[in-house]
């Protein structure tokens, strides 16, 4: 199974991806799934999830919400929940496709508790693609066949899992830094100053323009810099900071729910419901319960 839906006309019948799964498949057997629908590849599709495509062998352009992206082997192609893709239809890259659901990132946060995992999934917007040296694709490619070993073995623990995907990250997120740092493009330095001070000061505001006062910016001229950076506006990345780290905290501790409202600065028990809801189409205590009875009974 994987969260990437790669036929538009069966998206109603796609299943929901699992709570903790994270998926790694050969690009070959997408091809080969979509034997009897050639083109739904190569037309734009939606992502459920976050997810990157890691070329082997291969070079063309991705498209990602109309926008063109080269690639070659060695490429790292990020792709997060809510955007749109395409595969260069004069390319068949070999490779492979990691698919993760938003909730494997508040689990692994919460069981590995000093990751970047939070982190990692906000500079996955910063830049679409990340080009490794051949010294990094083999460690990565190392890395991914591990992982896919790991989930097909029953006996391996889920927790195991996760430390090889935080291996992965640390990895990727150590060489985002270093591509972004030698790019010194101002752009990109103020959209790791947001990045930063919302990292610092998520559980205290959701409010865009209090953001844009500590850089001395407009609301206008933040969501700008965080569309031209990242493809998202400053609210939809304080959003999903603030409902991973609300995730977390359902999971983490046995507290009441109004406690962990109150602690994020909502004034309403019923907004807090709302508003996680609308993130995660459940509602607080039904993400917490879901979670529990998984943890109680992996295999149900």
């Amino acid at each position: 199974m994987t969260a990437f839906d790669i036929h538009p006309a069966a998206e109603q019948e796609m299943e929901a991806p699992e709570l903790s799964g994270i998926d790694v498949r050969d690009l070959e057997s997408l091809y080969h799934a979509q034997r009897d629908y050639p083109a739904s590849l190569f037309q734009p599709h939606p992502v459920n999830g976050t997810g990157f495509i890691y070329i082997e062998q291969g070079e063309g352009e991705h498209r990602i919400d109309g926008g063109v992206y080269p690639y070659q082997a060695g490429s790292l192609i990020f792709v997060d929940e809510g955007q749109r893709h395409a595969f260069d239809p004069s390319d068949r890259p070999l490779g492979k496709m990691v698919t993760i659901p938003s909730s494997f990132f508040a689990e692994c946060a919460f069981t590995i508790r000093h990751s970047n995992f939070v982190p990692f999934r906000l500079s996955l917007l910063c830049a679409p693609v990340l080009q490794l040296t051949p010294d990094q694709s083999a460690s990565c490619k190392r890395l991914l066949s591990q992982i896919a070993a790991a989930k097909e073995d029953a006996g391996i623990d889920a927790i195991m899992v996760q430390l090889l995907f935080s291996a992965l990250v640390h990895k990727l997120s150590n060489y985002s830094s270093h591509q972004r740092s030698v790019a010194n493009d101002p752009c990109r330095q103020r959209f790791d100053e947001f990045l930063a001070l919302l990292e610092e000061g998520y559980q205290q505001g959701r409010e865009v323009k209090c953001y844009a006062n500590q850089m001395a910016l407009s609301y206008k001229q933040l969501n700008l810099l965080c569309k031209r950076c990242s493809g998202r506006t400053a609210k939809q990345l304080i959003d999903l900071r603030v409902n991973l780290a609300i995730t977390r905290k359902l999971r983490e501790e046995e507290g009441c729910i109004q406690a962990i409202a109150d602690e994020f600065g909502f004034d309403d028990i019923t907004n807090f419901v709302r508003y996680f809801k609308r993130h995660n189409q459940l509602t607080p205590s039904g993400y917490r319960a879901a979670y529990q009875g998984q943890r109680h009974h992996p295999d149900g």
